[in-house]
């Protein structure tokens, strides 16, 4: 491994972002036994906690601990992506003989602990751009930042990969101009509104922050040895929040092999063969290896796009890895903003399973589970596979 590899790897920097709490509503029931009230108490409270559970990709076993005042005895055990940190006894109620409860938790993600869901997220990737539009001047290569999307793709979606790529879009979004305004409120919005346009659960912008020409004169000849050095830094969004999940940067510097007065196609392989291309390349192979790390853990949530009483249309299908017979939780967003300005996601896990009946290559369709009819589900509610 050379000098310059080194300095790749050591130039890939991915930095993770903690996830803010997600504040989660949900109601446990328990059939009262005996007469034996507090027994089902802990019963509801552990199926509300289980409920909550399901959107980080968890389940809990036993509820024995102290949790915000809730319960009392030995432990808690339970796996998840998620920290409990708090629960928290919203209504408890007796309804004939059961034990109602509806409880919120805070929810955090928790780094290093993954379970993985049985369905590909959906990603939608936009053209890359140059901060400085003069950089592309040399070789004319203005066009590569789209062409270093296109197989930023390819390297993210390939084959085997747990990522469906639902886009790979032909058009700029503006986000340099919402970086040079450092509007970070803006970039989620254009990443909600990508998110939602395509049918996909994150979105990927990319920029080029350099690509300048080193050590050449300023007169008509280059220099001996000239170099050009690139540095790309990728954001990785939530396009249900608009939230920034992280943001990578790979730099490096290599010869620039081909003549001054060179129109360069960057879509050719002759491009990517060369030692700057090559390095590029690698670079990007980098960035889709860390972007994969990230995504393989979130957990998956289809978006509800039709509703009756029966039965939901969601748009997740084939290409997520979606199956008749599959389970799944209907959830109810209801996020907000805390009184210190911070975005909390919040999440009503509802009372209705419904069961996958069709699936078409990206929607599928599931009815509803029991005799109940399905109220208070609507467009745009969401829905996660019980695993």
């Amino acid at each position: 491994m050379n000098w310059k590899t080194l300095l790749l790897l050591a130039s890939l920097i991915f930095l993770a972002f903690p996830s803010d709490a997600r504040w989660i509503e949900a109601q446990g029931t328990a059939r009262i036994v005996n007469g034996d009230v507090e027994k089902a108490r802990q019963q509801a409270i552990e199926n509300a906690l289980q409920q909550a559970l399901l959107s980080s990709g968890g389940s809990i076993s036993s509820i024995q601990q102290v949790v915000d005042g809730v319960l009392s005895n030995t432990e808690t055990q339970w796996t998840s992506r998620g920290n409990v940190d708090q629960v928290s006894i919203v209504r408890e109620e007796v309804r004939d003989d059961r034990v109602v409860v509806l409880l919120r938790a805070d929810i955090w993600n928790r780094e290093g602990d993954c379970t993985r869901s049985s369905y590909k997220n959906s990603v939608t990737i936009v053209p890359f751009e140059l901060r400085d539009r003069a950089h592309g001047t040399w070789g004319q290569i203005w066009d590569i930042g789209e062409v270093a999307a296109e197989r930023f793709s390819r390297t993210l979606g390939g084959v085997g990969s747990q990522i469906h790529i639902a886009h790979t879009l032909q058009r700029h979004a503006g986000l340099n101009n919402a970086l040079s305004g450092l509007n970070l409120e803006e970039l989620g919005r254009m990443a909600r509104s990508l998110g939602l346009a395509n049918d996909s659960q994150f979105v990927v912008f990319g920029l080029f922050d350099d690509l300048a020409m080193m050590n050449t004169d300023s007169g008509w000849l280059w220099s001996s040895t000239p170099d050009r050095h690139y540095a790309l830094t990728l954001y990785l969004l939530d396009a249900s929040t608009g939230q920034l999940v992280t943001r990578a940067r790979v730099e490096d510097t290599q010869p620039w092999t081909f003549d001054r007065s060179a129109t360069v196609d960057v879509a050719t392989a002759n491009f990517w063969d060369e030692p700057f291309g090559a390095a590029l390349d690698s670079g990007l192979e980098d960035l889709a290896g860390g972007v994969k790390e990230k995504l393989v853990c979130k957990p998956v949530r289809g978006r509800v796009v039709a509703v009756d009483e029966k039965t939901v249309q969601f748009n997740l299908g084939q290409q997520h890895g979606v199956k008749v017979g599959d389970k799944l939780k209907v959830l109810h967003p209801s996020h907000f903003t805390d009184d210190q300005g911070r975005f909390r996601q919040k999440w009503e896990v509802s009372q209705f399973d419904v069961e996958v009946q069709q699936v078409q290559q990206s929607t599928a369709v599931a009815q509803l589970t029991g005799s109940n009819m399905l109220h208070n589900v609507q467009v745009r509610d969401w829905v996660v596979p019980i695993d």
